[in-house]
């Protein structure tokens, strides 16, 4: 078998193992492509650290290669995107069935090692079979419409109720369209031009830059002078919190979302003074399923967030003339052959 491991910040080699033997209760996949994000190149760049070395890749899908005994749930041969989230089972969390809970949760290309190789050994409870009509490709965004889908159920969202969503990350754009879905009006709030101008094209109406005019007047209008009792801040976005409280209405429920190395001051006096409920969703543990149907419907559309596809065997090449920018939109494509 084959990885590309990262050695040191900017420093990918690609080795070969000898295979493996999977035990009782997991599965052998042969992955088939993976999706570089932008968390992917904070930790390659060094900018989110990890201890070395290291394999990368969060977000991929692949081929059942092997099956180890009687399992009624694979064969080989099918088709399945990976679920990178691996609870402890030991926490209170966990022992509670809320393991999208879970305080000791491990998850592939995060806290330990990832997708960015052929084949790999994996309990069959991560993973979950495509149905033919959904492409790789679209199947690579899974994860990111079951974390979105999570904080949907965070918010306990209402009936045409305004949501801002402040996100320097396609991630907002995937939320956008399932608070509209779910009959709520997003308000997209983004200082990426590409960003809006994708979210306009989805038909999010409510897309507004924050350096061009002012949030708060804007949101004021938009609402009626209600503002939003229900925001989302993606915390990997480039925001100030003064505008998130400016615009949340008094008791809103302030989301802070996914994870990040980047620091947000919190102001006291301004929770205090709204009365403001702040609380965090980390997953998309427990919403794959979901998810899949949502892309398998059309419900949620990724194409304008496909890139490039990047051969596996160049990948330190490629990896080394990307930027931060090249990747705010679309998440490029490893093809692993």
């Amino acid at each position: 078998m084959k990885a590309w491991i990262l050695e040191a910040p900017q420093k990918l080699v690609l080795k070969e193992f000898a295979p493996t033997e999977i035990s009782e209760n997991q599965i052998k996949v042969k992955i088939e492509e993976v999706l570089l994000a932008n968390s992917d190149y904070e930790i390659y760049t060094g900018e989110s650290r990890r201890k070395y070395p290291f394999i990368m890749g969060r977000n991929a899908v692949g081929v059942v290669s092997k099956v180890e005994g009687d399992n009624p749930f694979f064969s080989k041969m099918d088709r399945v995107a990976i679920e990178p989230y691996i609870p402890c089972e030991a926490c209170d969390e966990c022992k509670n069935d809320e393991y999208e809970k879970c305080s000791n949760m491990q998850e592939l290309g995060n806290n330990c090692n990832g997708l960015l190789q052929n084949f790999v050994d994996l309990p069959y409870t991560l993973l979950h079979r495509l149905p033919n009509n959904l492409s790789n490709e679209k199947a690579l965004f899974v994860p990111y419409v079951a974390f979105c889908l999570n904080v949907i159920d965070a918010l306990n969202l209402e009936k045409g109720r305004h949501i801002a969503i402040f996100s320097s990350t396609k991630t907002g754009l995937i939320l956008a369209q399932l608070v509209a879905y779910y009959q709520a009006v997003p308000v997209f709030v983004s200082n990426r031009e590409e960003l809006l101008d994708a979210a306009r094209s989805l038909g999010i109406f409510y897309s507004i830059n924050p350096d061009q005019v002012d949030v708060e007047s804007e949101i004021l209008a938009i609402t009626g002078g209600r503002m939003c009792n229900e925001l989302v801040l993606l915390s990997n976005s480039d925001f100030n919190m003064k505008d998130v409280y400016n615009v949340a209405a008094v008791n809103a429920n302030i989301c802070l979302a996914g994870y990040s190395n980047k620091e947000s001051k919190l102001s006291v006096a301004q929770i205090c003074k709204k009365h403001l409920n702040i609380f965090g969703v980390y997953n998309g543990a427990g919403s794959y399923s979901s998810a899949i149907n949502l892309l398998v419907t059309d419900t949620i559309n990724v194409e304008s967030l496909i890139g490039r596809t990047v051969p596996f065997d160049k990948l330190d090449e490629e990896m080394s003339k990307t930027n931060a920018a090249d990747l705010v939109l679309k998440s490029k494509i490893v093809k692993i052959n």
